[in-house]
């Protein structure tokens, strides 16, 4: 009979791991085929057409398909540093807790990293190794301090303070830090208020008495001194499912249908208002796509996001006038297709401005600071009939190399922010000055 009861149970227990293996294995190629149809519906938004708007042949658009870009500071290029996190234990763990969309940025474009769903699909969750340090991302709406690990020792939160009717949930969340009895290194990811009015974090920094450790924070924030506060890109609009695009699916050689366009909300008495006008002129409406609204929306429909997204791929030029900041999403979705940005470069009303951080002068201090492949413009109306002159002129070519050059740099920009990300954690958290 015991016999029987231990046959019964191993089969069982062999029945569990087969059943585990399955679903992983169900799991595993669910995500592939996921990536291969947004990968191939990506693809298929750069495509050459014909005049009737039929797609061209597959052989002519092979031959435009070009390799992803030689990336200058990849972490993961590093051989040693790939055997050591294949096969030894991380020294550290840090989690990531994504409150605010920016951390999709962070994870899917900047680590590029992989994401899954967790207790059917109340959270998101990866991990990522990168030298003697394991990432832990959880997002989601069930990611509360309930529900977060409560042994977390070093910790990255991701918090939205864009308007300031968010900052007393995120306050909620940096007071129930105390909660957390092992926790010893707090750093934020902080999307801040578009005025740069983020006094409320300050009595939250370590050297208030606080627990916060140092902020990465979005926009040009005059706080920003490489020591205690770090600027941050906003990268890409992930909350409204912008894609992770693969350089080497953007074709570079093709002729591409507009010379620029323009797409945004209008806000009254604004540049975006001028700039409308000046595209709407008999001498210019020709020349450039132009969609717009005069509402701000959340949310994309689908066919709204791929025809946004087509427009950039067949763009040589993005138009980025100045919203209520001057740093806005379309700055980093145009770099992803290749598509030069044309940026307005002026201050908008607030606290925003230069700071000891950098020897370059405000707004776009980053962009600046990493020679970013893109055109300032101060006045839309004296400025941009000069420029797309001098684009009307310019050879397929001349063209296909510059979007090779963009496609460069963003890639290298992506990685050499995740260094610059790595590095801190590196040195703030645990006292590391090796990789900076």
């Amino acid at each position: 009979m015991r016999v029987n009861c231990r046959r019964v149970a191993f089969l069982i227990l062999v029945s569990y791991f087969v059943i585990s293996c399955y679903t992983g294995f169900l799991l595993i190629q669910r995500r592939r085929a996921l990536a291969t149809y947004e990968n191939q519906r990506i693809q298929a938004l750069t495509e050459v057409s014909d005049d009737t708007g039929n797609p061209g042949k597959q052989g002519e658009q092979l031959q435009y398909r070009h390799q992803y870009p030689r990336i200058l500071w990849n972490l993961e290029d590093d051989q040693g540093l790939v055997a050591m996190g294949n096969h030894t234990k991380p020294e550290f763990v840090v989690e990531i807790w994504g409150k605010a969309a920016i951390s999709l940025y962070l994870w899917q474009h900047i680590f590029d990293a992989d994401l899954g769903p967790r207790m059917g699909g109340v959270w998101s969750y990866g991990t990522k190794r990168f030298q003697n340090i394991e990432f832990r991302y959880r997002t989601g709406p069930g990611v509360t301090p309930s529900k977060v690990p409560k042994d977390t020792q070093n910790l990255v939160l991701s918090l939205n303070v864009r308007d300031f009717t968010k900052i007393d949930t995120a306050k909620a969340w940096l007071d129930a830090l105390a909660g957390f009895p092992q926790l010893k290194n707090v750093a934020v990811l902080l999307l801040g208020n578009e005025q740069c009015d983020n006094e409320w974090i300050k009595s939250y920094l370590a050297a208030n008495n606080g627990s916060v450790k140092f902020v990465f924070v979005v926009y040009d924030s005059p706080d920003v001194d490489n020591n205690i506060f770090y600027q941050w890109p906003l990268g890409v609009a992930t909350y409204r499912n912008f894609p992770k695009v693969k350089s080497a699916f953007i074709p570079t050689s093709i002729q591409r249908k507009h010379m620029c366009n323009y797409m945004g909300t209008i806000y009254v008495n604004s540049s975006r208002q001028v700039l409308l006008d000046l595209l709407s002129t008999p001498e210019m409406k020709d020349r450039c796509y132009v969609k717009v609204r005069h509402e701000w929306l959340p949310e994309e429909s689908e066919h709204s996001r791929d025809n946004y997204l087509k427009v950039l791929a067949h763009s040589d030029l993005t138009l980025n006038p100045v919203g209520m900041n001057p740093e806005c999403y379309r700055i980093y979705e145009a770099l992803s297709y290749g598509s030069i940005p044309v940026i307005e470069d002026v201050l908008t009303p607030g606290n925003c401005g230069n700071s000891s951080g950098f020897s370059v002068s405000a707004p776009h201090r980053l962009l600046k600071s990493e020679k970013a492949p893109v055109i300032f413009i101060k006045d839309w109306q004296k400025e941009l009939p000069t420029i797309l002159d001098k684009e009307a002129k310019m050879t397929l070519e001349q063209k296909s190399k510059r979007r090779k050059d963009v496609l460069l740099w963003y890639e290298n920009f992506k990685a050499k922010m995740r260094k610059r990300f790595v590095s801190v954690i590196q040195e703030k958290f645990f006292g590391v000055h090796q990789f900076i």
